[in-house]
């Protein structure tokens, strides 16, 4: 029996750290999934030498080689990825021996981490810029020796290889002090120059479209990037940079390169704008709730991952009308309703339900929530306003005589919100309510209400 129960236990250990990819489908020696209308190759069983990856496979565009598609492969010299396919993601390659010659199309726009990483391409050191200095023994560097056709990895961090190229992708880069890439280059490959604490200064080109997630990662010297306005900026590219860790580069929640939003912080469930950064770069928001200020003009629709984010900001501005676009929720902040706390233009029990939340302390405001909350404007959300709002849902429905609140029942819960409203922790709600709450048909709801109501719950008077 404890073995079983180890079994199992040890099954459930594998489930929870190991992440399994969507359905998987064959096609011929290939397999891959759909990923937003496209393939992703996620295998290949063949054992061909050169190889041609096609950019169609059963009808579906091919949008990229996944994590490790190929890795460990003992059989590939050779690849070509055919025109259309966009991104190599990491360790893709990783790891086949055999593969000296890659050829990639004029479409890759992404290239990740570790793709070729000790492929015959990656140990060739003839592949590889070196610095003429370190070539030799002679002139105080290294010598590899006769039949050496790798490189060793300690002289590779020892003499400062500058880089890796594959085509017009920088794939990685080892150096100090200032570095300008190639005028042809339009990837920086994920993690490209990952912890080079010595270096100062990049210049990209012109034509530099992609600088991958974690490209300058833990560069705590580099204080300087030139970024063209076409060039997209994935997840921590620069985080943990002197660029990162200089205060004067954020602005409000963002970090910022000139005045393109590059990251935000980690630790907020909503974020902030700064006022004068006009352009919001691809992964900086994700899934949180964001205030975009009328100076923004241009937000990659990757800065989201998924629809779920709420966008405030003013009517009329560039960020109404992305959200309009692209299907988010706005919220114009110079027109919010009172009580509308999820911000849809009605009242609903739904606001009802997220005050509850919210005075429960299962739900945590957000600073806009908070704008539209106080509805009996006392400076603080509480009970009271959760009733407020009810009131209010229930107001046009609602014409029973002493069912102050609207619920459909006569309780001590009129009896408090009519307590409070005479006491003037409320202004008038609805256009029902005087109907409701006018118990002794004087025109004015008053004390007089209160102390009929008190004696209606003990049972001393009715209400006609």
């Amino acid at each position: 029996m404890k073995k079983i129960i180890a079994i199992f236990l040890s099954a459930i250990l594998i489930l929870s750290v190991c992440s399994f990819p969507a359905f998987s489908v064959e096609s011929g020696s290939y397999s891959y999934i759909i990923e937003d209308g496209k393939a992703v190759i996620t295998g290949y069983s063949g054992n061909e030498t050169s190889l041609s990856v096609p950019a169609m496979l059963d009808g579906y565009s091919v949008f990229a080689i996944g994590e490790c598609a190929f890795q460990g492969n003992k059989s590939i010299t050779s690849v070509t990825l055919e025109d259309g396919i966009c991104e190599v993601r990491d360790n893709a390659f990783e790891s086949c021996v055999k593969l000296s010659q890659i050829n990639l199309p004029a479409s890759i726009t992404r290239f990740g981490e570790n793709a070729i990483e000790n492929t015959a391409y990656y140990n060739d050191k003839t592949n590889w810029t070196i610095r003429p200095k370190d070539l030799s023994s002679s002139s105080g560097g290294w010598d590899f020796g006769s039949g050496q056709d790798t490189i060793p990895w300690e002289f590779i961090k020892a003499s400062k290889l500058e880089y890796l190229y594959l085509g017009t992708v920088l794939v990685r880069c080892f150096v100090d002090g200032s570095y300008s890439v190639k005028p042809d280059t339009t990837v920086i490959a994920d993690g490209a120059f990952f912890g080079e604490d010595k270096f100062e200064k990049c210049t990209l080109s012109t034509k530099t479209v992609t600088v991958g997630a974690r490209a300058f990662k833990d560069c705590t010297s580099l204080s300087s990037v030139s970024l063209n306005d076409n060039c997209k900026i994935y997840e921590d590219a620069f985080f943990n940079t002197a660029i990162y860790n200089t205060e004067s580069n954020w602005k409000k929640d963002f970090l910022t390169i000139g005045k393109r939003a590059v990251d935000s912080k980690k630790d907020c469930d909503e974020l902030n704008v700064g006022d004068g950064i006009t352009f919001i770069s691809n992964g900086t928001i994700g899934t949180r709730n964001v205030y975009i200020p009328s100076s923004v003009g241009r937000i990659d629709i990757d800065a989201f991952t998924g629809r779920t984010s709420v966008i405030y900001g003013h009517g009329g501005t560039y960020a109404q009308s992305f959200a309009n676009e692209y299907g988010f929720t706005f919220v114009d902040l110079d027109n919010i309703l009172l009580g509308d706390m999820d911000f849809d233009g009605v009242l609903t029990p739904n606001d009802y339900a997220i005050y509850y939340a919210c005075v429960t302390c299962t739900h945590k405001m957000t600073r806009y929530e908070k704008l539209a909350g106080d509805l009996n404007l006392d400076g603080v959300i509480d009970a009271f306003d959760a009733i407020y709002v009810q009131i209010l849902i229930n107001d046009k429905t609602a014409t029973i005589k002493g069912d102050v609140n609207g619920d459909g029942k006569i309780n001590q819960n009129d009896y408090t919100f009519l307590s409070n409203y005479v006491r003037g922790k409320f202004t008038p709600v609805g256009e029902n309510f005087i109907l409701r709450a006018d118990l002794n048909d004087d025109g004015v709801v008053d004390a007089f209400d209160v102390i009929y109501l008190d004696l209606y719950l003990n049972g001393r008077v009715d209400i006609k």
